[in-house]
C-alpha cells in the first residue's frame, strides 16, 4: 500500500497556569521574603525554592519529548511485539456475508514476490453454530473463471479471535470492523519455524473504504510492517469479479450486507 503510514506528532498540550517571568520579574523564595532577579528577557518557566530561581522546561515541551521517545520506541519494536487488538463485542452474525479483499501487507516472502500480480478475491464468511467461521475464497482467473478455496476459522478463547491449522495460521483476529463497510484482519503464520504476520483489508464493496485504510495504516508499523510490503489489490474487471462472486455462491452481494 502506498503512502506513509505514520504522520507527524502534534504539539503537546501546554501546562495549566504556567508562571512566566521577564527580565524585571521576581521569584519569591519559599517561606522567605527574598527576591531573585531573572537574567533573561526571554519568557521562561521558573522553579522557586530555597535555591536560586532555576529555569525548567515548559510542560508542553516535556510532554512532546515524552511522546517522541514513546513513538520511537514503538516504531523500533520488533515485529509481533505490539498488542494486536480484537474488535470489542465481536458479533459473528453481523460479520458474515461477502467481503472483498482490497488490500494486504505482510513480511511473508512468497507474498512479497507475488503481490504485484495479485487480483482482488471475494470472501464469503458464514457464521457456524459452534462459533467457528466458514470461509470460502473465490479467486478470479485470467480466463474469466475462478479458483475456489474452502477453509474454517476455528474459534479461540475470545470472540473475534480464531485459528486455521490447515493453513498454519496460528492467530487470526478481526482487529477492527464496522460490519457494514470494512474489516481489518490480522493473521500470524508459523511455517517451518518461521513466523510471519499479515494484515488484510476487507470491504463490502470492491473499493477502498477510507476508515478501514486508516485503521490498517495505523496498525501496520506497530507490527514492523512498512509500505513497501503492502499492495492495493486491483479490480479484476467486472466479468472476473462476477465469476469470483459465483464461485463463492453469492452472486452479486445484496444491499442487505451494507455494500456501498
Amino acid at each position: 500500500m502506498g503512502g506513509v503510514w505514520w504522520g507527524p506528532l502534534g504539539q503537546g498540550a501546554p501546562g495549566s497556569n504556567p508562571i512566566r517571568a521577564y527580565h524585571s520579574g521576581v521569584c519569591p523564595r519559599a517561606s522567605q521574603g527574598h527576591k531573585g532577579t531573572v537574567g533573561e528577557a526571554t519568557p521562561t518557566l521558573l522553579s522557586c525554592s530555597r535555591d536560586p530561581c532555576r529555569r525548567r522546561e515548559p510542560p508542553s515541551r516535556m510532554l512532546q519529548m515524552l511522546l517522541i521517545s514513546g513513538t520511537l520506541a514503538l516504531l523500533t519494536a520488533a515485529p509481533g511485539q505490539a498488542q494486536v487488538p480484537i474488535q470489542a463485542d465481536f458479533d459473528a452474525s453481523q460479520f458474515q456475508g461477502p467481503w472483498y479483499v482490497v488490500g494486504a501487507v505482510s513480511d511473508d516472502q512468497g507474498f512479497l514476490d507475488a503481490k504485484d500480480n495479485m487480483k482482488m478475491p471475494v470472501v464469503l464468511v458464514t457464521s457456524l453454530a459452534n462459533g467457528d467461521l466458514g470461509i470460502k475464497f473465490g479467486f478470479p482467473t485470467p480466463d474469466g473463471g475462478c479458483q475456489e478455496t474452502d477453509s474454517t476459522f476455528t474459534k479461540g478463547a475470545v470472540d473475534g479471535q480464531f485459528s486455521n491449522a490447515a493453513m498454519a495460521q496460528t492467530d487470526i483476529r478481526v482487529a477492527f470492523t464496522d460490519y457494514k463497510h470494512f474489516a481489518v484482519m490480522y493473521f500470524e503464520t508459523q511455517k517451518g519455524g518461521v513466523k510471519n504476520v499479515w494484515l488484510q483489508l476487507y470491504a463490502r464493496a470492491p473499493e477502498l473504504f477510507p476508515e478501514g485504510a486508516q485503521r490498517m495504516q495505523q496498525l501496520a508499523p506497530q507490527l514492523g510492517l512498512n509500505p513497501s510490503q503492502g499492495v492495493l489489490l486491483p479490480k479484476s474487471g467486472e466479468l472476473h469479479l462476477q465469476a469470483a462472486q459465483r464461485c463463492t455462491g453469492r452472486g452479486t452481494p445484496d444491499p442487505g450486507w451494507g455494500v456501498g
